[in-house]
């Protein structure tokens, strides 16, 4: 019986102290979210090259906002590698200074290049 109550507090203690110091990322607020958004929907364009080759494809993209605006690609998933490159190569390029009232902020977005 004692062995099981001490397993039992060890497993407690476990889960309160992994959980006390976990780092989490700071929540997105709607404001920061939608400006960023925005400015991705008006600086990501189609690319030539997939044009040219009628490639549509969908890009997840894990970004952060860095302390002078511009953003940091923490991820980036696609199945086209050149893709990839590009997305992470624009985004890279960006850069707001009124973003920067929401450093340290990380966003997830779903790019969805298609030829209509």
């Amino acid at each position: 019986m004692k062995s099981r109550i001490a397993t039992y507090l060890m497993a407690v203690c476990m889960f309160f102290g992994g959980t006390a110091f976990a780092v989490n990322p700071v929540p997105p607020k709607a404001e920061a979210s939608k400006a960023v958004a925005k400015l991705l929907k008006q600086e990501l364009k189609y690319p030539k090259f997939a044009k040219e080759d009628n490639f549509q494809c969908c890009v997840l993209v894990r970004l952060i906002i860095e302390k002078d605006g511009s953003f940091s690609v923490d991820c980036v998933n696609c199945t086209s590698k050149t893709m990839k490159a590009h997305v992470t190569h624009a985004i890279n390029q960006i850069s707001k200074k009124e973003l920067a009232k929401f450093a340290g902020q990380t966003f997830n977005f779903k790019l969805n290049y298609k030829l209509i």
